[in-house]
């Protein structure tokens, strides 16, 4: 089956990397960036009668239909990847008062992977707090302790406002090592909670976010191995034998990336009754390879898969071939 698809990249939405050990490390170029999330456990007479998952370049939607007999309470947890301090203020998710917002960032995180959840159509505003990390050690006090704040975006032109503390605070920042040369070095975390109370029935949980998108650089089409009859990606991505043929033809010109959604490895892995993967590209000039490879066209932009009694895995990925050749429309 030829899936003709993708999506470029909005300028307004802002991309980040992260390196995730899920996937064998032999995986090849571009697999293995990832996020893992919401985490949640059942309690006892609680079963998720459907879920859905919707993946494209822009978005990823998560549905849980929770069937339960009597009132009960489920804990939901989605821990955000790190990011790194120097971002702008867009990326950050900061206010106006860049200063400020970075100083109350432990108590008032960052969502700057756009973290959205409704209960029932309902919007809930999940409670969090933020983490200022160095080698996996936090450093959290360290920082405001100092009035260093956590994350720094721009207020107008120049350099960000952690460069412009007073020099005994950057050379204490250099001697504890979060500071190299005018570089910072700690990274930002954020972690979101919630409760959902389930009434007796059925209560529908939304949770939406701005995926990680991992640009593949430095395509060669005279040497690109992942796409081989037995390559990773082929692997990884169930690329068929006419997705491969109009990739190599050159006819277009590509740019690849690649989504992932993980299941947490600390919370709920299935099965869901129904179970249902949508997958939507940009253009249908386009092309997108994703498992498994009897998932159904729907309409010119739109994949999708069904499965009863089904346990998600691990890794949901999606690899976008982006033609070049084709405008993008969203602003």
């Amino acid at each position: 089956m030829t899936r003709n698809g993708l999506a470029s990249i909005c300028g307004a939405v802002l991309l980040l990397v992260l390196a995730m050990p899920a996937f064998a490390q032999d995986e090849g170029r571009g697999i293995g960036i990832a996020v893992a999330g919401p985490a949640f456990h059942l309690p006892s007479g609680v079963s998720v009668e459907r879920q859905d998952v919707s993946i494209s370049i822009y978005s990823v939607k998560l549905t849980y239909v929770f069937k339960s007999a009597t009132q009960q309470t489920v804990h939901f947890t989605f821990a955000m990847p790190e990011m790194p301090v120097d971002a702008a203020e867009d990326l950050a998710a900061l206010d106006t008062d860049s200063e400020a917002a970075g100083l109350a960032a432990d108590t008032r995180p960052a969502n700057y992977m756009s973290l959205s959840v409704s209960v029932n159509g309902q919007p809930l505003t999940p409670g969090g707090h933020g983490r200022a990390l160095l080698d996996g050690k936090d450093v959290t006090r360290q920082l405001l302790d100092a009035g260093v704040p956590l994350l720094s975006g721009f207020d107008g032109p120049g350099d960000p406002i952690w460069r412009r503390l007073p020099p005994e605070k950057q050379e204490k920042l250099r001697a504890s090592g979060l500071m190299s040369e005018d570089t910072a070095v700690w990274t930002y975390q954020a972690d979101f909670a919630w409760d959902a109370t389930l009434e007796p029935g059925e209560t529908r949980v939304e949770v939406g976010y701005a995926p990680l998108a991992h640009y593949w650089s430095d395509i060669n089409l005279d040497s690109f191995p992942e796409m081989e009859t037995d390559g990773s990606a082929t692997r990884a991505y169930c690329i068929d034998a006419a997705i491969r043929r109009a990739f190599l033809s050159g006819k277009h010109q590509y740019e690849l990336y690649t989504v992932t959604h993980l299941t947490p490895q600390d919370g709920w892995h299935g099965p869901a009754r129904h179970y249902r993967l949508e997958v939507e590209k940009r253009h249908p000039t386009d092309l997108v390879a994703f498992c498994p490879q009897e998932a159904k066209k729907i309409s010119p932009t739109r994949f999708e898969w069904t499965a009863t009694d089904y346990t998600p895995g691990t890794a949901t990925g999606v690899l976008f071939f982006w033609d070049l050749e084709t405008p993008d429309q969203r602003e």
